[in-house]
């Protein structure tokens, strides 16, 4: 079995740069629901699977990533108060040049990993799940990507070479402050470039690795990881709570 590690990230006292106080009462209320229902159940997926949790709740020490907000908070700020925290996105690829693991996956806050989630597969590249939020069908054909996809950073997973590899990138990108290409301001911009760049390293997942709410007819009652994205996802998160076990 490929030695796994399993990376989720808050820093600036938010689990998600969506989840600011100057929002809504339903982004308050997700942020606690992530913390109190969600990331328990990937601690849980990681002990019955036997892979190592791993939480950053710091900044990087040897990098300066806060120029990606575009504004003047900085570490110290409480994003829980209000405001993007843009750059926490950005440290989950620097944590994945981590050679000690055979595979890496990182996971946003609002992902649920549900009690009868599959094993994970075999990480032989970069893998994730295309995006369905939103119509990435100009970025794509900019940037010429591996099947034709646009994917979703809330669901990643590497194995040794393509984890150092976008990690270099990435780590230039912020030492240089570029901006994402492709016109977008995300760290999946980056990462989809990256892609691009590296097509043999580039793999895609059934969507039940990655199911956003409310984008697809079917249940999510075959789904592994659920993934209550943006402010509809947060909507029926917090009128079903219940169901998260």
């Amino acid at each position: 079995m490929q030695k796994t590690l399993i990376i989720q990230v808050e820093v600036g006292n938010t689990p998600g740069y969506i989840y600011g106080g100057d929002q809504t009462a339903d982004a308050v209320e997700g942020a606690k629901i992530m913390k109190s229902h969600l990331v328990p159940t990937v601690e849980r997926y990681c002990e019955k699977h036997g892979y190592d949790y791993k939480k950053i709740t710091e900044y990087p020490k040897d990098l300066d990533i806060t120029y990606f907000n575009y504004s003047s908070k900085g570490e110290d700020y409480d994003f829980s108060k209000g405001g993007k925290n843009k750059c926490s996105t950005l440290i989950r690829y620097l944590a994945m040049g981590d050679d000690t693991y055979d595979r890496i996956v990182v996971l946003d806050n609002d992902i649920w990993a549900t009690p009868w989630a599959d094993p994970l597969p075999e990480a032989k590249g970069h893998h994730g799940v295309e995006d369905l939020g939103k119509d990435y069908r100009g970025t794509a054909s900019q940037m010429n990507l591996p099947f034709g996809k646009f994917i979703n950073g809330g669901v990643q997973m590497v194995d040794k070479e393509a984890g150092k590899s976008l990690n270099r990138y990435i780590t230039e990108a912020i030492k240089t402050k570029a901006r994402p290409p492709g016109g977008r301001h995300t760290d999946q911009s980056y990462m989809n470039h990256w892609r691009s760049q590296n097509i043999p390293l580039a793999y895609t997942l059934p969507y039940k690795w990655n199911f956003m709410v409310g984008l697809h007819k079917e249940s999510f009652e075959s789904a592994s990881f659920v993934h209550f994205a943006g402010a509809q996802g947060r909507k029926y998160l917090i009128r079903q709570t219940h169901i998260i076990k």
